[in-house]
């Protein structure tokens, strides 16, 4: 369940920043959300029955009341990039985007909540065979990084980020991102400690046999509340990370061609325009 968040909210990001077929995408995200599912635990009839209905109200919810709050995050982002950007509005936007994840959860934590309280023993243990593999296939991919390996490839992904923002970067540019990605810390083994720790207590909730009003009360606290199990270490190495990306957005903000900054506008302008559409067309 934690992964499935995870993979959800990766796919939500992704959207949201590249604007690639993000109308289509959106008006079909009941499909993605079954595919995720699929993964991870088969449904009866009527438990998919009653997902399809949450999911419609949900998406309905999302499409009337989130929608608008990134229009309006987006037209500030934009001002910003085009007057005086500094690091703290740019971590102000990462916070934002939390936030907006915060909202879902607590959105789709009562349309769960009775569907996981539903799930038979088998249903149970499927699932949670699926969260282990799907935490193991992360680790085997990352062991296989050493500490340069993995500078490397954060750099790399940073500068690919960049360029779907604002096109080529110049040999200098490429090279101070570069030189800022160095400050980057690697959170890899403290966040699937955490993710351990979250699968652990949700294994335990789901097998305690509990009366359904303290079952409710569990699934709230880790659906909604998970994040309070992460400790000090991965706050402090997220917090920094958040602070390195400033350092670099803020620095291509303000190093932007003529051409640069004509790109991040048509993308910024492209997406505001979609999600404009998709509120007044459901």
């Amino acid at each position: 369940m934690n992964n499935f968040r995870t993979h959800l909210l990766a796919c939500i990001l992704a959207i949201f920043v590249s604007g690639c077929g993000f109308r289509f995408i959106y008006n079909h995200l009941d499909w993605w959300a079954n595919w995720y599912l699929d993964d991870y635990v088969t449904l009866t009839e009527s438990q998919q029955q009653a997902f399809d209905r949450s999911f419609e109200a949900l998406h309905d919810w999302h499409r009337t009341t989130q929608l608008p709050l990134y229009v309006k995050q987006l037209k500030a982002l934009q001002f910003s990039i085009n007057n005086d950007l500094g690091d703290q509005q740019v971590t102000e936007n990462l916070t934002q985007l939390l936030e907006h994840w915060q909202n879902i959860l607590m959105a789709v934590e009562p349309k769960l909540q009775p569907l996981a309280f539903s799930l038979s023993a088998k249903q149970k243990q499927q699932l949670l065979l699926a969260l282990k593999a799907a935490q193991q296939e992360q680790i085997d991919d990352n062991e296989i990084l050493t500490q340069q390996q993995w500078f490397e490839v954060r750099a790399e992904q940073q500068t690919d980020q960049l360029k779907a923002w604002f096109g080529r970067l110049s040999t200098k540019q490429k090279q101070q991102v570069n030189l800022l990605s160095q400050s980057y810390q690697r959170s890899f083994e403290p966040r699937m400690n955490y993710r351990q720790h979250w699968t652990n207590q949700f294994a335990e909730l789901l097998n305690a046999e509990l009366p359904e009003h303290q079952f409710k009360f569990e699934f709230y606290r880790l659906f909604v509340n998970g994040r309070s199990l992460r400790d000090d270490n991965l706050n402090a190495i997220t917090k920094n990370n958040n602070q390195v990306f400033a350092r670099i957005f803020v620095y291509m903000a303000t190093s932007a061609t003529d051409k640069q900054r004509k790109r991040i506008n048509k993308k910024i302008n492209k997406l505001v325009g979609d999600l404009k559409y998709l509120i007044a067309n459901d």
